[in-house]
């Protein structure tokens, strides 16, 4: 053991560490040389130049340059046992060293993951505890679990817990062993606030309840959907928790103009809780083209037209608007300015048409977004046979030859008097 000097990283024993931690071990053999390949070996039981433990580990290996004289080598605390252990740092392959230690294990819980909302479920692993231990007991904020916790060869346990109502925060795990002192054995938890809707699946307009819990007990609580304030009326008071930080509160869902809607739920104390509402996504089924609809519809002669488009009305629980596209060609694209109507509220829609021939198509959008297919009128229409340009110019050219008509006839008047 000597020139020996041991120490464990983030501990106040040099000999001593919780599984999963990194240990250090210092060698300084003044003006000896000890480089060369080295192994370190972990082992339950003390170990000498007879040892034929067949539970040695090999926790650590390398090779320093030969004429090393002090090392410095780390290496995890491997799964064991609370208590005493065996380290020894092995160096030029020969199994004679005097480079040994014991190593006390300490016992640890860690919570995965370190946070979670009321009714979601948390894992507590235990590890440097007594082997093969069946009275280890699990408190959470000083309450029983009542979890049946029985430890492995190695100390080691596994335990899933259900968080239970209680406050937004930081709360407790505490693992002790009866019969036996091994000190505070903590683990913390934070609880965050989760907020939920029922029905899951609501349209616009309907009502729903929205429940919440872990938030800050006795604390009102604002809610918005998007950026509306819920409850929106002066007279409609918000929500208040409970001492254990739950609430309820219904409301009908608003109409609003974002894609992806979000509702926030906040306490006074800051705790926030987010849902995205899953609004329905079923489309609204498709309109019937009505007018224009028959076979070479023709509308007006001369100059723009004003054209009645109509189809069928849609009905569905969230409200409907339609889109309306006109185009003189099948693709609809690109569209000319002003061909495309959008919000249309009723099941027609009135548009000047310049002299051309066109086609048409619709759909039904509801109002969680969903939009159904397009219904394209079957026939192609046509709007006047000349444009106003046409007109002027025939006018014209008829104010020209009637002027040089009446020219003519003066002229052989004039020569017939003659």
């Amino acid at each position: 053991m000597e020139g020996v000097c041991p120490t464990v990283e983030g501990e106040k024993s040099d000999t001593s560490g919780r599984v999963g931690t990194t240990a250090t071990i210092t060698i300084d053999a003044g003006s000896r040389q000890i480089g060369g390949p080295y192994k370190i070996l972990w082992s339950k039981n003390p170990i000498t130049d007879e040892s034929t433990d067949l539970n040695l580990i090999v926790v650590g290996e390398g090779k320093f340059p030969t004429e090393t004289t002090k090392i410095a080598v780390t290496f995890t605390i491997p799964e064991a046992a609370y208590g005493t252990n065996y380290v020894e740092f092995l160096r030029g392959w020969r199994p004679e060293s005097p480079y040994s230690f014991a190593f006390t294990v300490l016992p640890d819980i860690k919570v995965s993951p370190s946070s979670g909302s009321p009714g979601s479920k948390v894992t507590i692993k235990g590890t440097g505890f007594p082997a093969n231990k069946k009275e280890v007991k699990l408190s959470f904020d000083g309450e029983d679990t009542t979890l049946t916790i029985s430890t492995n060869g190695v100390g080691s346990f596994g335990a899933e817990f259900a968080i239970p109502n209680t406050i937004a925060g930081r709360h407790e795990f505490k693992a002790t062993v009866e019969n036996m002192y091994i000190g505070d054995i903590i683990a913390s938890l934070q609880v965050r606030p989760t907020i939920s809707l029922e029905p899951a699946h609501p349209d616009i307009g309907a009502e729903v309840t929205m429940t919440g819990c872990g938030f800050a007990a006795k604390s009102q609580v604002s809610i918005k959907y998007d950026d509306i304030s819920i409850p929106s009326s002066p007279t409609d008071k918000p929500p208040t928790t409970d001492l254990n930080g739950n609430f309820s509160h219904s409301f009908k869902v608003p109409e609003s103009s974002k894609d992806n809607h979000v509702i926030t739920a906040t306490d006074k104390a800051g705790n926030v809780a987010t849902f995205g509402l899953p609004l329905e996504g079923e489309p609204p089924p498709a309109p019937t083209t009505i007018t224009p609809g028959e076979k070479e519809q023709r509308f007006g002669w001369f100059g723009p037209q004003l054209v009645i488009f109509t189809w069928t009305e849609v009905v569905d629980p969230s409200g409907v608007t339609y889109i309306l596209e006109i185009d003189n060609n099948l693709s609809f694209f690109p569209l000319e300015p002003g061909m495309r109507k959008t919000g249309l509220t009723k099941p027609n829609c009135i548009i000047q048409l310049e002299p051309g021939t066109y086609y048409w198509r619709v759909k039904a959008v509801d109002g969680a977004g969903n939009e159904s297919g397009w219904a394209l009128s079957p026939y192609p229409f046509k709007v006047g046979f000349f444009s106003a340009w046409y007109l002027v110019i025939g006018g014209l050219i008829f104010v020209i030859i009637f002027i040089l008509i009446v020219r003519a006839f003066f002229r052989r008047l004039r020569e017939y008097l003659k």
